[in-house]
């Protein structure tokens, strides 16, 4: 086996490994903020972690798995690599693809459990919501179990996808690679953009919010859109992918690869979280002097059935300081309406502090 220099690396992957760290470290940072929101509402003052909670959690443990592996076929300078090093790098980069896989279907799956759980009424008054909610899950689960088998059965032996001096080696075509991995970009982009703006969708029709806070939860709620374009970006270099022809340089574009496959995750899982982030991000704008809300008003509740109108005089219980969440709310005795406790079916809530404008239907 050769163990001198074997493949340089040239000055535009050194450039695009530089370019992947810059672009990945501080996504990383704006995750891990995100994520440990999240963590912190969940968990404090009431212990309240569900599914969708565990499910993010190990999502973004996989993703950090990943990214570890891609990091050291990112060579940050020119220099040569021997076929040794080459194999070990082409090894722990092609292991990372079961745990984005994993990671991907984790948060996707997340992303699905919270819509639901959060959203409940929309289960009833939307006949679309639940169906198109479990079939994403359906749809991701059945993607996760495909790719896996493609990835640990497309060459015999395995370790012919990384060492390509393996003798006897069968593998299938490049041709055949490529329309797999096609179609699970597909399969990435449907998915992303479907859990993206369905909640912008479905439920900021009905929220009776001012527009200034509607368009701050599209902006947390369709962050996913940004791991959309991730996904098309990544699914435009596969498709040029061509590791025999010596005009290319199939190494660089291997960091491309990599660098718009973390970037897919850590955005992934920073959307999945960022609803956590409207009441932090609303109390920095209102010490910045710009005011989303003005007074706390609930204008409906649902009341064994139907939607009734009401004004300002709830006693509301607090906030969970999330986007979606459905807890009762209960006017005090004497009040306009006096609505006993057991006529009160639920209020969706928004955001932090008290319950205001929930949507109805």
């Amino acid at each position: 086996m050769p163990t001198g220099p074997f493949l340089p690396i040239s000055p535009r992957a050194a450039l695009l490994a530089r370019v992947h760290f810059g672009l990945t470290v501080p996504l990383l940072a704006l995750t891990l903020i995100a994520f440990s929101a999240r963590l912190y509402i969940r968990t404090w003052p009431q212990w309240r972690v569900s599914w969708d909670d565990l499910l993010i959690a190990l999502g973004f443990i996989t993703s950090l798995g990943s990214f570890a592996l891609l990091a050291p076929e990112m060579h940050t300078a020119p220099t040569l690599l021997t076929f040794t090093e080459m194999t070990s790098d082409i090894k722990l980069a092609y292991l990372s693809v079961p745990l984005w896989n994993l990671s991907m279907t984790l948060i996707k799956t997340s992303i699905a459990l919270t819509l639901l759980a959060r959203f409940q009424p929309l289960s009833t008054t939307t006949r679309w919501w639940r169906p198109m909610l479990l079939s994403i899950i359906t749809l991701q689960l059945i993607y996760f179990a495909g790719n896996t088998v493609w990835t640990f059965t497309k060459c015999r032996p395995l370790a012919a996808n990384w060492d390509y001096s393996t003798p006897g080696a069968l593998c299938l075509t490049l041709q055949t690679d490529l329309i797999v991995m096609s179609i699970g970009s597909g399969v990435n982009v449907l998915t992303d953009v479907l859990l993206s703006l369905a909640p912008m969708v479905a439920v900021l029709s009905r929220l009776r919010r001012p527009k200034r806070e509607k368009v701050l939860v599209c902006c947390l709620t369709g962050v996913g859109l940004a791991a959309s374009g991730a996904s098309v970006a990544k699914a435009v270099i596969v498709g040029k992918w061509a590791p025999d022809d010596p005009k290319v340089d199939s190494w660089a574009n291997a960091v491309s690869i990599g660098t718009w496959t973390v970037a897919e995750m850590f955005i992934a899982v920073f959307g999945a979280c960022s609803p956590s982030l409207k009441g932090p991000v609303e109390r920095l704008l209102g010490r910045c002097g710009f005011l989303l809300t003005r007074g706390e008003v609930v204008d409906f509740v649902q009341v064994k059935g139907e939607r009734v109108a009401r004004g300002s005089s709830a006693n509301v219980e607090e906030g969970s300081g999330e986007m979606g969440s459905s807890r009762p709310v209960r006017y005090g005795a004497g009040e306009k309406g006096g609505l006993g406790k057991e006529d009160v079916v639920f209020v969706s809530t928004f955001g932090s502090g008290t319950t205001s404008n929930a949507h109805s239907e």
